[in-house]
C-alpha cells in the first residue's frame, strides 16, 4: 500500500489584521488576518519547520527522499532541497527534487512520489514539503490574500498506513495569468482577474470530476475535498459545481491565514484530519496552469488521531500565533522599505566544512566523562581533558537559558532591538549561544531559566550567499 504515513505544517508567528491594509490605502476593509513571516524567514526555512512537525518521532535516516514544492524558492540555480534535506539529518544517499514555478506543484510532487515509489525497488519513503512567501504589490487586492506557511506530507509504501492513495489524475492548461516573469518583475502579473477565476474553475471541477468517474464515485461519496483556493465565493462556487455535501469541501483557512499558495491544499487536508472518519474518501486537489486531484482514502482512525496528538500542525500553531498592531512593520518584513542593510562576512567554505554543526546541529560527547560539547571541532573534553576521545551526538532542539545579554549594538535588519543573545543549556547537555527571535519586550519577557525551542532561520546574505543557522524563539508548542 502506498499512502500517507504522516504530515506536518507550520504557520509563522505574526498575523496581520486585514483591517490594517485597508486603512493603510483607504481599501474596502476584507475581514480577517492573514499568516506573514518574519524578516528572518522564508520558504527553505519555513520547509525546515513543517519538515520537523512531520518526522516527529520517525528516525529521518528512514527516509528515501525529499521533494520541495514552491513558487517562492531562495535560489532559480541551486537547489533547496539538499539544504532542508541536511538541516533535517536525511541521509546522503536519497533522491532529492524541486518542484517550481507552480502553485500545483505539490501536489504534482506527491503524483511523481507515488510514481517513483512505484518504479524504484529501493526508495519506500518520500517526503514531500511545500512552502511559499509570496510577495504581494503593496496597494493591490493580492496584499489581502498573500499568506505565508509550510506543510508536509510522508508518502510512503508499508503494509499498514493510516491514508492509502487509490488513484491520480492531471491535466495541463497554457492559461494566461497570473505570471512573474524572472528578471522583469517584482510582483505577480494578471490580464484579468475573471478569466483567472473561470481558468480556475476550468481546472479544478475538470481534475476532480474525472478522478470521481474513474473510480466509480458520486459526489455523495466524497467526505473530504480539499482543493486548492484563493477566493471563498468561487470556493463556494465550485463546491456547488461539484454538488458536493454540505461540510465536503474544506475552506476555514482563508479568513483565518490566506492564501498560503502551494501549501494551501495540505494545510486544508490536514485540517480536515482532526475529525477523520474510518474509510472516508478524499480528493486532494491543487491549481496551476492546470490542476491534479488525488483520491485519497482513510484506511486508520485511531493512528490519524495519535498523528494529530503528536504534531503541532496547524492549531499548534495558530494557538500560539500574535497579531501585529502595525502595518509599517509589515512592510519592513517583506523588506519593501527602501534602506541600508547591514550586510555580514561569510565563508561559504566554513560553512561547508562545518555543515555538522552548522546545519545538522551536531555536538560531540567524550567517552571519558561524558561531557557534551559544541560544536564539533575540539580534539580535547574541557572538563576531563581527554584528548581524542570524542563521537558525534545529535543535539536537542529545546532548552532552557542558563543567561543572557541584550544587545543593543546588533547589526542587521533585526526589528526587536535589544536583541536577546542567550547562552542556552540543551537538552540532554551542551550548551550554545544564540540569538532569540519572535520575542516581544525583551527587556521585560527574556528570564533566566526560560524554556526555549531552536529554529533554523536566516541569518544574512553575506558573500552574496544566503547564510542560516539556528536561533532559539520562546516555546509555541512544537512536539
Amino acid at each position: 500500500m502506498i499512502g500517507i504515513k504522516a504530515y506536518g505544517a507550520y504557520l509563522p508567528r505574526y498575523l496581520l489584521p486585514r483591517e490594517l491594509i485597508g486603512k493603510a490605502w483607504e481599501f474596502p476593509i476584507v475581514p480577517g488576518t492573514k499568516a506573514i513571516a518574519s524578516a528572518d524567514e522564508d520558504s527553505l526555512t519555513m520547509s525546515v519547520e513543517a519538515g520537523l512537525d512531520c518526522l516527529t518521532g520517525i528516525d529521518p535516516k528512514t527516509i528515501d527522499g525529499l521533494f520541495f514544492a514552491s513558487t517562492t524558492q531562495v535560489y532559480t540555480e541551486k537547489d533547496s532541497d539538499s539544504l532542508i534535506a541536511t538541516v533535517l539529518d536525511l541521509r546522503e544517499n536519497i533522491i532529492t527534487n524541486d518542484f517550481t514555478d507552480s502553485l500545483k506543484s505539490g501536489t504534482s510532487a506527491i503524483t511523481r512520489a507515488v510514481d517513483t515509489i512505484k518504479a524504484n525497488k529501493d526508495v519506500k519513503s518520500i517526503i514531500i514539503i511545500a512552502a511559499d512567501t509570496r510577495e504581494p504589490e503593496p496597494s493591490t487586492m493580492w496584499e489581502y490574500g498573500f499568506a505565508d506557511g509550510a506543510a508536509a506530507l510522508l508518502v510512503a509504501e508499508e503494509d499498514s498506513l493510516p491514508i492509502s492513495i487509490e488513484d491520480y489524475y492531471s491535466v495541463s492548461a497554457n492559461v494566461t495569468g497570473p505570471w512573474k516573469r524572472t528578471k522583469e518583475d517584482t510582483f505577480i502579473r494578471t490580464f484579468e482577474v475573471k478569466m483567472d477565476t473561470k481558468f480556475y474553475i476550468e481546472n479544478i471541477t475538470e481534475v476532480m470530476s474525472e478522478i470521481m468517474k474513474r473510480n466509480n464515485l458520486k459526489p455523495e461519496d466524497i467526505d473530504v475535498a480539499a482543493y486548492y483556493y484563493n477566493n471563498p465565493r468561487t470556493h463556494s462556487r465550485v463546491s456547488k459545481m461539484m454538488k458536493f455535501n454540505q461540510g465536503v469541501a474544506q475552506n476555514g483557512l482563508f479568513f483565518q491565514v490566506g492564501d498560503i499558495g502551494t501549501p494551501m491544499p495540505f494545510m486544508l487536508l490536514i485540517s480536515a484530519l482532526r475529525r477523520p472518519k474510518e474509510d472516508a474518501k478524499i480528493i486532494l486537489a491543487g491549481f496551476g496552469d492546470g490542476a491534479d486531484a488525488i483520491l485519497m482514502k482513510i484506511q486508520d482512525r485511531k493512528a490519524l488521531r495519535d498523528l494529530s496528538k503528536s504534531r503541532m500542525g496547524i492549531t499548534g500553531s495558530q494557538k500560539s500565533m500574535i497579531t501585529l498592531k502595525n502595518y509599517n512593520k509589515f512592510l519592513d518584513y517583506k523588506e519593501y522599505l527602501e534602506k541600508d542593510r547591514y550586510t555580514r562576512e561569510s565563508s561559504p567554505v566554513t560553512i561547508w566544512r562545518d555543515t555538522a554543526s552548522v546545519y545538522k546541529w551536531y555536538g560531540i560527547k567524550c567517552k571519558n566523562c561524558g561531557t557534551i560539547q559544541y560544536p564539533d571541532m575540539f580534539r580535547s573534553c574541557y572538563i576531563c581533558r581527554a584528548d581524542d576521545q570524542m563521537e558525534r551526538v545529535k543535539l536537542s532542539l529545546k532548552g532552557t537559558i542558563f543567561t543572557f545579554s541584550l544587545d543593543h549594538l546588533v547589526g542587521g535588519t533585526y526589528l526587536d532591538i535589544p536583541v536577546p543573545r542567550c547562552v542556552i543549556d540543551l537538552d540532554g547537555g551542551g550548551r550554545v549561544l544564540l540569538n532569540m527571535t519572535e520575542i516581544e519586550k525583551p527587556e521585560e519577557n527574556v528570564k533566566i531559566g526560560m524554556r526555549v525551542e531552536l529554529t533554523f532561520r536566516k541569518e544574512h546574505e553575506g558573500a552574496k550567499f544566503k547564510n542560516y543557522y539556528w536561533k532559539c524563539r520562546p516555546e509555541r508548542g512544537r512536539k
